[in-house]
C-alpha cells in the first residue's frame, strides 16, 4: 500500500483519510533530486582537479592503487 501526505509541524498528515491500526510500522521515502542529475554534471566541478596523473591511470589503476604489476 502506498499513502501520500504532507509534513505539517513535523508530523506526516496523509492526503486521504486513511486509517492504519495503532502501532503499524511505516517507511517514509522522499523523492531524490540528486539521482535525476547525471553523474557528469554532479562531478564536473572536479574535472582537472588532480594534476600530474599518469596517462594510463584508468587502465592501470590496480597497479597505482595496490602496487600490482602492470598489465
Amino acid at each position: 500500500m502506498e499513502i501520500e501526505g504532507t509534513v505539517k509541524n513535523g508530523v506526516v498528515v496523509p492526503d486521504a483519510a486513511t486509517s492504519l491500526p495503532e502501532g503499524t510500522r511505516v517507511k517514509i521515502s522522499t523523492p531524490s533530486t540528486e539521482a535525476a542529475v547525471p553523474f557528469g554534471q554532479r562531478y564536473i566541478q572536479f574535472k582537472g582537479a588532480a594534476a600530474d596523473l599518469p596517462t594510463d591511470l584508468a587502465k592501470q589503476h590496480e597497479h597505482y592503487r595496490l602496487g600490482t604489476p602492470k598489465r
